[in-house]
Protein backbone atom coordinates (compact mmCIF):
# COMPACT_ATOMS: atom_id res chain seq x y z
CA UNK A 1 0.00 0.00 0.00
CA UNK A 2 1.10 3.58 -0.74
CA UNK A 3 -0.24 6.78 -1.31
CA UNK A 4 2.48 7.68 -3.34
CA UNK A 5 0.43 8.56 -6.07
CA UNK A 6 0.43 12.44 -5.51
CA UNK A 7 3.63 13.98 -4.91
CA UNK A 8 6.46 12.62 -2.32
CA UNK A 9 7.84 14.66 0.28
CA UNK A 10 10.91 15.30 -1.39
CA UNK A 11 8.69 16.95 -4.16
CA UNK A 12 8.94 14.36 -6.90
CA UNK A 13 5.81 12.85 -8.51
CA UNK A 14 5.04 9.89 -9.04
CA UNK A 15 3.10 6.96 -10.75
CA UNK A 16 0.55 4.55 -9.16
CA UNK A 17 1.77 1.19 -10.33
CA UNK A 18 -1.52 -0.51 -12.25
CA UNK A 19 -1.80 -3.52 -9.26
CA UNK A 20 -0.89 -1.32 -6.38
CA UNK A 21 2.65 -2.74 -5.52
CA UNK A 22 4.70 -1.24 -3.25
CA UNK A 23 7.40 -3.16 -1.40
CA UNK A 24 7.37 -3.04 2.16
CA UNK A 25 10.41 -2.01 3.83
CA UNK A 26 12.01 -4.50 6.49
CA UNK A 27 12.42 -2.30 9.18
CA UNK A 28 8.56 -1.52 9.14
CA UNK A 29 8.18 -5.81 9.43
CA UNK A 30 10.29 -5.76 12.34
CA UNK A 31 9.05 -3.12 14.44
CA UNK A 32 5.87 -5.33 14.14
CA UNK A 33 7.72 -8.88 15.11
CA UNK A 34 7.69 -8.15 18.51
CA UNK A 35 3.84 -8.37 18.83
CA UNK A 36 2.82 -11.28 16.16
CA UNK A 37 3.10 -14.89 17.08
CA UNK A 38 6.84 -16.55 16.93
CA UNK A 39 5.98 -19.57 15.59
CA UNK A 40 2.98 -21.22 13.74
CA UNK A 41 1.66 -21.31 9.82
CA UNK A 42 1.31 -18.01 8.12
CA UNK A 43 -0.14 -16.63 4.97
CA UNK A 44 0.87 -13.48 2.90
CA UNK A 45 -2.00 -12.76 0.59
CA UNK A 46 -0.56 -10.36 -1.66
CA UNK A 47 3.07 -10.89 -1.22
CA UNK A 48 4.12 -8.79 -4.07
CA UNK A 49 8.06 -10.21 -4.17
CA UNK A 50 8.16 -11.41 -0.47
CA UNK A 51 9.40 -8.39 1.33
CA UNK A 52 7.48 -8.99 4.25
CA UNK A 53 8.61 -13.21 4.25
CA UNK A 54 11.53 -12.07 4.01
CA UNK A 55 11.43 -9.75 6.99
CA UNK A 56 9.78 -12.28 8.91
CA UNK A 57 12.33 -15.25 7.91
CA UNK A 58 15.16 -12.83 9.28
CA UNK A 59 13.89 -12.25 12.14
CA UNK A 60 14.02 -15.74 13.22
CA UNK A 61 10.19 -16.95 12.76
CA UNK A 62 9.83 -20.48 12.85
CA UNK A 63 6.65 -21.47 10.86
CA UNK A 64 5.65 -22.70 7.75
CA UNK A 65 5.26 -19.82 5.50
CA UNK A 66 2.33 -19.70 2.90
CA UNK A 67 2.06 -16.87 0.13
CA UNK A 68 -0.11 -15.72 -2.60
CA UNK A 69 0.35 -13.49 -5.36
CA UNK A 70 -1.62 -11.89 -8.38
CA UNK A 71 1.91 -11.59 -10.53
CA UNK A 72 3.27 -14.63 -11.96
CA UNK A 73 7.05 -12.68 -12.03
CA UNK A 74 6.87 -11.25 -8.46
CA UNK A 75 5.71 -14.76 -7.11
CA UNK A 76 8.82 -16.42 -8.73
CA UNK A 77 11.03 -13.94 -6.35
CA UNK A 78 9.41 -15.13 -3.32
CA UNK A 79 11.95 -16.56 -0.62
CA UNK A 80 11.20 -19.80 1.72
CA UNK A 81 6.95 -20.03 0.98
CA UNK A 82 4.58 -22.19 -0.78
CA UNK A 83 3.01 -19.69 -3.40
CA UNK A 84 0.10 -19.90 -5.15
CA UNK A 85 0.04 -17.02 -8.09
CA UNK A 86 -3.86 -15.82 -8.15
CA UNK A 87 -6.00 -13.13 -6.78
CA UNK A 88 -6.46 -13.87 -3.60
CA UNK A 89 -9.51 -11.83 -3.06
CA UNK A 90 -11.84 -14.38 -5.68
CA UNK A 91 -9.23 -17.77 -5.69
CA UNK A 92 -6.69 -19.17 -2.97
CA UNK A 93 -9.85 -21.25 -1.15
CA UNK A 94 -6.79 -24.07 -0.57
CA UNK A 95 -5.33 -21.67 1.23
CA UNK A 96 -7.11 -19.50 3.00
CA UNK A 97 -8.78 -22.59 4.24
CA UNK A 98 -5.65 -23.50 6.67
CA UNK A 99 -5.73 -22.57 9.79
CA UNK A 100 -2.37 -19.93 10.12
CA UNK A 101 -1.07 -18.89 12.95
CA UNK A 102 -0.76 -15.26 11.28
CA UNK A 103 -1.81 -13.88 7.98
CA UNK A 104 0.24 -10.48 7.33
CA UNK A 105 0.02 -8.17 4.68
CA UNK A 106 0.51 -4.59 3.11
CA UNK A 107 -2.57 -4.71 0.62
CA UNK A 108 -2.89 -2.88 -2.30
CA UNK A 109 -4.06 0.46 -1.35
CA UNK A 110 -7.92 0.45 -3.33
CA UNK A 111 -9.07 -3.03 -1.85
CA UNK A 112 -7.16 -2.62 1.60
CA UNK A 113 -10.24 -3.31 3.48
CA UNK A 114 -11.69 -5.91 0.89
CA UNK A 115 -8.36 -8.25 1.99
CA UNK A 116 -8.48 -7.34 5.59
CA UNK A 117 -12.12 -8.58 5.80
CA UNK A 118 -11.19 -11.68 3.65
CA UNK A 119 -8.19 -12.52 5.73
CA UNK A 120 -10.99 -12.03 9.04
CA UNK A 121 -13.33 -14.38 7.33
CA UNK A 122 -10.92 -16.84 7.10
CA UNK A 123 -9.38 -16.49 10.94
CA UNK A 124 -13.08 -16.81 12.40
CA UNK A 125 -12.43 -19.60 14.52
CA UNK A 126 -8.73 -20.30 13.82
CA UNK A 127 -8.66 -18.21 17.11
CA UNK A 128 -5.32 -16.86 14.88
CA UNK A 129 -4.05 -13.09 14.13
CA UNK A 130 -4.59 -10.83 11.51
CA UNK A 131 -2.12 -8.03 10.90
CA UNK A 132 -2.14 -5.69 8.03
CA UNK A 133 -0.23 -2.73 6.73
CA UNK A 134 -2.23 0.02 6.57
CA UNK A 135 -2.61 3.94 5.97
CA UNK A 136 -3.33 5.56 9.41
CA UNK A 137 -5.74 7.20 7.73
CA UNK A 138 -7.80 4.31 7.57
CA UNK A 139 -9.03 4.54 10.83
CA UNK A 140 -11.20 7.67 9.52
CA UNK A 141 -14.47 7.53 6.92
CA UNK A 142 -17.84 7.00 7.42
CA UNK A 143 -17.87 4.16 4.92
CA UNK A 144 -15.60 2.24 7.48
CA UNK A 145 -17.05 3.29 10.80
CA UNK A 146 -19.22 0.12 10.86
CA UNK A 147 -16.30 -1.51 10.40
CA UNK A 148 -14.35 -0.72 13.36
CA UNK A 149 -17.28 -0.70 15.69
CA UNK A 150 -17.30 -4.34 14.71
CA UNK A 151 -14.10 -5.33 14.34
CA UNK A 152 -11.72 -3.23 16.40
CA UNK A 153 -7.99 -3.73 16.19
CA UNK A 154 -5.11 -2.96 18.19
CA UNK A 155 -2.90 -0.29 16.25
CA UNK A 156 0.83 0.05 16.21
CA UNK A 157 1.69 3.10 14.39
CA UNK A 158 5.35 3.80 13.02
CA UNK A 159 7.07 6.84 14.19
CA UNK A 160 8.27 7.36 10.74
CA UNK A 161 6.41 7.49 7.61
CA UNK A 162 8.34 4.53 4.96
CA UNK A 163 9.32 4.95 1.66
CA UNK A 164 8.06 2.27 -0.43
CA UNK A 165 9.92 3.26 -3.69
CA UNK A 166 13.01 3.92 -2.50
CA UNK A 167 12.76 7.62 -3.19
CA UNK A 168 11.61 9.96 -0.60
CA UNK A 169 9.23 9.13 2.18
CA UNK A 170 5.04 8.22 1.34
CA UNK A 171 2.84 11.33 2.09
CA UNK A 172 1.15 9.31 4.99
CA UNK A 173 1.44 8.06 8.27
CA UNK A 174 1.42 4.29 8.78
CA UNK A 175 0.12 1.38 11.35
CA UNK A 176 0.34 -2.25 11.78
CA UNK A 177 -3.65 -2.89 12.49
CA UNK A 178 -3.75 -6.26 14.20
CA UNK A 179 -6.40 -8.57 15.02
CA UNK A 180 -6.87 -11.54 17.31
CA UNK A 181 -7.22 -13.33 20.42
CA UNK A 182 -7.63 -10.49 23.03
CA UNK A 183 -6.83 -7.89 20.62
CA UNK A 184 -9.05 -4.64 19.42
CA UNK A 185 -9.10 -1.22 21.27
CA UNK A 186 -5.30 -0.43 21.91
CA UNK A 187 -2.78 1.32 20.43
CA UNK A 188 1.04 2.06 20.40
CA UNK A 189 3.95 3.47 19.11
CA UNK A 190 6.12 1.48 17.80
CA UNK A 191 10.15 1.16 18.27
CA UNK A 192 11.96 1.28 15.22
CA UNK A 193 15.59 1.87 16.09
CA UNK A 194 16.75 -1.21 16.53
CA UNK A 195 15.58 -1.31 12.83
CA UNK A 196 16.86 1.94 11.93
CA UNK A 197 19.04 2.01 8.26
CA UNK A 198 17.29 -1.11 7.09
CA UNK A 199 15.50 -0.28 3.63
Amino acid sequence: MSSTARTRSDGVATVRPVDDFYRTPAWATRAILPHLPAAGSVLDPCAGDGAIIQALLDGGFGGLVDAMEIDGERAAAIPGADVLVCDALTEGEDFWAIPHALVVMNPPFRLALRFVERALDAQDGHRGTTAALLRLGMLASQARASFWRAAPADVYVLPRRPSFTGGGTDSADYAWFVWGPGRGGRWQVLDVESARGLR
